[in-house]
């Protein structure tokens, strides 16, 4: 039997272990997640472990939730200590949730606490990891530094002043904070209520014409490009089944802008003329466009009106529209604007009609066109190992841009090193079985863990 969270955890065979070795103190590139660039700059010490982990962590509140814990606890004003107790409390009955297995990698890793969290243990490691926090070592940028992050691709919105990018990048820091181009509100928030509000405030006009929107976005994506952005994202819970051109899609904006409610043909037309227009912008920048689709977020309305947007008031959507993806794609391809491209699915059951979509133009975009990593609710060991064979199946892992956090913690890096055990787990397993040869698994498993997101992102 293992020991609790050994070496070999994750990991069943001896060839598995020599590939993890080989990969395990290597870099990251952590291409997709939600730190915040201001607490990058300003570095100050966390309160608690309690904060570390609980501030905005939505996978942990809605564990507490569904153990019934109160939400004075989760969201509320309890303060960190209690939020903690009150978690660690309800851990053991999380057994293979994958929250399970990173706050004790995150406790071994940072805190060199190698013991089960639970109602008997908490007051100690608590205790613990408290003192090691305000002894000044847990701060963000030394968490950063101690697992060897390279790279930092935060998440803003394209109204956003980045002027932490902008400090950050004058002071030199050492690892590379670089803004990502979040277009949701502009391309998909055109049936919501602030919308009117939204193209104000990113234009500066309270009178804005479709040719100001579309300079103004314009000129916003050129300064997040001035400051090293090569990734943009457009989060969606389905795809557009009818594409416009741009004088039906400016009627459409006109409407919207009077408040009111648009017709199901006209949103998709809007959202499909929106979508061809910014992929044109990200080609001819060599810019990456992330698709992040199947979720439905803010579900419960009494939950959003008391905690509001990334709560853990999301859940699993429908797969995508295959065909409509079809549709995207040869538009663009028809007039030679099909930019580099994730593409994610919250839905498992997407993989195979999405990446086999993908392949039907990979002529075209140079085989630029992939799957997207095992993806928020997808992100647990088997989840991940789907998604690995769901490549390995239908096109390439060994051209795969490898893992990231989509985290808001600092202690959330942790996550690479869980995904590459998988990753060597599955590789070294056929290695073992005589089904690929050894020699090439070791550049396999290092291309995927950090090589292949440096060139594909030219990072």
């Amino acid at each position: 039997m293992k020991g609790f969270f050994d070496e070999r955890f994750l990991i069943d065979n001896d060839t598995s272990f020599e590939l993890y070795r080989s990969v395990k103190e290597l870099p990251i590139c952590d291409y997709h997640c939600h730190l915040s660039p201001k607490e990058i700059y300003e570095d100050n010490n966390f309160d608690s472990l309690g904060e570390l982990w609980l501030k905005g962590d939505h996978y942990k509140w809605r564990l507490m939730r569904a153990a019934g814990i109160d939400e004075y606890y989760i969201s509320g004003n309890a303060d960190w200590d209690s939020k903690f107790l009150a978690f660690a409390e309800i851990l053991p009955l999380a057994v293979g949730n994958p929250i399970y297995h990173w706050v004790h990698m995150e406790l071994k890793e940072y805190f060199s606490i190698n013991e089960p969290l639970n109602k008997k243990s908490a007051k100690n490691i608590l205790r613990k990891a408290n003192e090691i926090i305000k002894s000044g070592k847990i701060t963000p940028r030394k968490l950063i530094a101690k697992s060897r992050v390279e790279t930092i691709c935060t998440t803003d919105d394209i109204a956003d002043s980045l002027e932490y990018h902008k400090l950050l990048k004058k002071e030199g820091y050492e690892v590379k904070v670089v803004p990502t181009f979040r277009a949701d509100k502009a391309i998909c928030g055109i049936n919501k209520d602030d919308f009117y509000d939204y193209v104000v405030k990113v234009t500066g006009t309270k009178k804005p014409t479709f040719d100001k929107w579309l300079t103004v976005i314009t000129e916003k994506l050129d300064y997040f490009y001035s400051l090293g952005c090569v990734l943009a994202d457009i989060g969606m819970e389905t795809l557009p089944h009818v594409i416009g051109e741009k004088e039906m899609a400016e009627k459409i904006f006109n409407y919207a802008l009077t408040g009111k409610q648009l017709h199901e043909t006209d949103t998709s037309i809007y959202i499909g003329f929106m979508l061809e227009f910014f992929a044109s912008q990200f080609k001819k920048r060599n810019m990456v466009l992330q698709l992040h689709l199947s979720p439905i977020r803010n579900n419960s309305k009494k939950l959003y009106t008391t905690a509001g947007v990334d709560s853990g008031n999301d859940s699993v959507g429908e797969k995508a529209d295959v065909l409509a993806l079809c549709n995207l794609l040869n538009n663009l391809d028809a007039k030679n604007s099909l930019p580099k491209m994730i593409v994610y699915s919250l839905n498992p059951n997407a993989y195979y009609e999405i990446s086999t979509m993908l392949g039907n133009f990979w002529g075209s975009a140079k085989g630029n066109l992939m799957l997207g990593a095992a993806w928020w609710f997808c992100d647990h060991k088997d989840g991940i190992r789907e998604q690995l064979k769901a490549l390995s199946f239908t096109a390439l892992l060994g051209r795969f841009t490898g893992m990231l956090t989509d985290s808001r913690s600092f202690t959330a890096f942790t996550r690479h090193d869980y995904f590459r055990r998988i990753l060597c787990n599955y590789i070294g397993e056929q290695v073992e079985k005589g089904e690929y040869d050894k020699e090439s698994a070791f550049e396999l498993v290092k291309a995927v863990s950090i090589d292949n997101a440096r060139e594909f992102f030219g990072l």
